[in-house]
């Protein structure tokens, strides 16, 4: 039938059933990956309790044996394949813009798969979406090898398909590990691809609904960040008439510069993420450490943070979580930031595999939580909006650090299941970009993608 039909419609065709089953495949990956690292979420606080409980000898050696054959497995996979090591979306825009090849896909996302599993299980504080983008991208690219598309960095109509299946199936991988298929959608567009047309739009928007739909029927409607939703319907709106339990100064202006304040903060502290990421993967390159030596400094680590906070290791969503159920000091908060954030740094040092998108939402939750804090200490506004700015802090800090505000703040509506605040989003969003900016933050993934090159280029 499709040979009626003109070329164009042809191709969108072709691209609506292509991108049906990598998405389907993709969310089938991220369902297993997304499993494997809840559970892990789920036992290790109970190990650690049990570790600092018992503390007899056995146990110590049993945690330092795991740990030490933790950092070997990794170590490992990295010698089979390099480009296991890292976040993954910086290799993916590398690849899309020609600057990179994906060698041998499916046994990159095996490897990747089996490496990051382990890392973040074991405790390292590193994200799991960028890890998701680079496996629908895998997805992507082995199904353009059975097509016969080898050399997608080339110019023809062939392999410009086989980049629209690339990104589709990276768009994918975010949609799946978010539930969240438009932000997918328009992370291939903002982020990866960085321009539009209806062919990228159609792959990419199908590839994404269809691995969102393959997770929901594993883990149902449940988002990542559990409490988000039923949090924040708690929350009343903002309204041009305060109700009873808001106090008289939460106005429509004064909740507008709030967000703004909000935003100056995120992108303030947004300034310094990225450049200690770099500062981070360089000092282990001066240091000399290699191999095992290189990844035991933050798996010894967790031994001390899971006994005193084990709410730092892992991706953090759970921390999240805690923050929109129950009351934080501000003295822990602050505490909880430095630690993750220089968890998060040293993990990421080493080239392990993770990324760092998660991460950057739980440390800008922590940002908000502090704002919220500090706000009703002063009397500025009362303790119903600690969730609101929670998560207005996630899409300000994600948009100062990844330089994508549209993605940050359609990721954030999707996640809270509601359109109301997307003005609100888009406020904080917009002030730290331009913060970020003005203070000469760069975009994470592409800093990293210029350094590895660089690095390439040296070598």
């Amino acid at each position: 039938m499709s040979r009626f039909l003109p070329k164009r419609r042809q191709l969108r065709l072709r691209l609506f059933f292509e991108g049906l089953i990598i998405g389907i495949f993709t969310g089938v990956v991220v369902a297993a990956f997304r499993f494997l690292i809840d559970e892990a979420d789920v036992y290790r606080p109970i190990y650690f309790a049990l570790l600092k409980s018992k503390s007899d000898l056995f146990m110590w050696i049993l945690t330092i044996t795991i740990l030490i054959f933790t950092a070997y497995l990794i170590t490992k996979f990295i010698k089979i394949d390099a480009q296991i090591a890292g976040s993954g979306v910086p290799q993916i825009k590398g690849i899309l813009q020609g600057r990179m090849h994906l060698f041998r896909p499916f046994r990159l996302l095996i490897m990747k798969f089996a490496a990051s599993t382990i890392a973040i299980s074991a405790g390292l504080s590193l994200g799991r979406a960028g890890l998701s983008v680079q496996f629908g991208a895998c997805i992507g690219a082995i199904f353009n090898h059975i097509l016969g598309r080898h050399h997608i960095h080339e110019s023809s109509s062939n392999t410009i398909e086989g980049k629209f299946l690339l990104n589709a199936g990276a768009g994918a991988g975010l949609a799946a590990i978010f539930n969240a298929p438009l932000a997918g959608v328009v992370f291939c567009i903002e982020e990866l691809q960085k321009k539009y047309s209806p062919e990228l739009l159609m792959v990419s928007m199908t590839a994404a609904v269809s691995a969102s739909a393959v997770v929901k029927s594993v883990f149902g409607i449940r988002p990542v960040f559990e409490t988000i939703t039923p949090t924040l319907h708690s929350v009343p709106l903002i309204s041009t008439t305060p109700t009873i339990n808001m106090l008289s100064s939460m106005t429509p202006f004064n909740f507008i510069m709030y967000l703004i304040c909000l935003g100056f903060f995120t992108g303030l502290l947004g300034v310094g993420f990225t450049k200690s990421l770099i500062l981070s993967l360089n000092a282990y390159d001066k240091i000399g450490f290699k191999g095992v030596q290189k990844f035991l400094i933050p798996l010894f680590l967790v031994i001390p943070i899971g006994l005193v906070l084990p709410e730092v290791l892992g991706c953090g969503n759970l921390l999240v979580d805690d923050m929109l159920s129950n009351h934080f000091a501000l003295s822990l908060l602050i505490i909880l930031f430095t630690a993750k954030f220089l968890f998060t740094m040293i993990c990421f040092g080493t080239g392990a595999p993770g990324g760092i998108f998660l991460p950057l939402l739980v440390l800008g939750a922590l940002i908000g939580n502090i704002f919220a804090l500090v706000g009703i200490t002063v009397n500025l506004f009362n303790a119903e909006w600690t969730a609101m700015f929670i998560i207005f802090g996630m899409a300000g800090y994600f948009a100062a650090v990844v330089k994508a505000p549209i993605t940050g703040s359609i990721l954030i509506m999707e996640l809270t299941g509601s359109f109301s605040h997307l003005l609100a989003l888009i406020i904080v969003s917009g002030v730290a970009f331009l913060v970020s900016d003005l203070f000469g933050g760069r975009p994470a993934y592409s800093a990293l993608l210029e350094r590895s090159i660089n690095q390439k280029i040296d070598k």
